[in-house]
């Protein structure tokens, strides 16, 4: 971990909050919920947000883009028309090569259809480069009824790093 540049954007309090959890990377530090870092290292909701926010700042690729950027087409990087893959050549196929970036897609059904299931792929396949099917960016996953699947989506993870 460059504990180097969190440095320059973080209270020392914080730094060392996280070295005394025994925090080694990025990875683990992002794949943390808000909560178990804060057990963890016993800081507050606000300085575990600024730590989640700095780390992932550091190892962002691109500058974030947001959904009004994305339907005025103010995102330069985005060509018109381009869709987002949900990794499954099936369900592309369905969608005419994935979902479309500009408007709104809503996703319902019977519980245990597959809805948490696409929207964590769609999670993965935003952060895909352009040329595998993604946006080489990020997404942000908000459960409004239940606690966030973090078993579901690191089988994902393991998943898509075999194949």
């Amino acid at each position: 971990m460059d504990w180097e540049q969190l440095e320059l954007n973080l209270n020392p309090r914080i730094i060392s909050a996280a070295n005394r959890a025994n925090l080694k990377s990025a990875r683990e530090i992002l794949s943390l919920s808000g909560p178990d870092l804060q057990r963890l290292t016993r800081l507050s909701q606000i300085d575990v947000q600024s730590l989640h926010t700095a780390v992932a700042a550091i190892h962002r690729k691109t500058s974030p883009m947001t959904a009004l950027q994305l339907y005025r087409g103010e995102y330069p990087t985005v060509e018109p028309g381009h869709r987002l893959s949900l990794g499954c050549p099936v369900l592309d196929s369905l969608l005419r090569g994935g979902v479309l970036l500009r408007g709104i897609t809503e996703l319902a059904g019977e519980s245990g259809v597959g809805k948490t299931q696409i929207g964590l792929q769609l999670c993965l396949s935003v952060q895909y480069p352009q040329e595998h099917g993604g946006l080489g960016s990020g997404a942000v996953y908000i459960c409004t009824e239940d606690s966030f699947p973090i078993k579901r989506l690191h089988q994902l993870i393991t998943h898509q790093s075999q194949t």
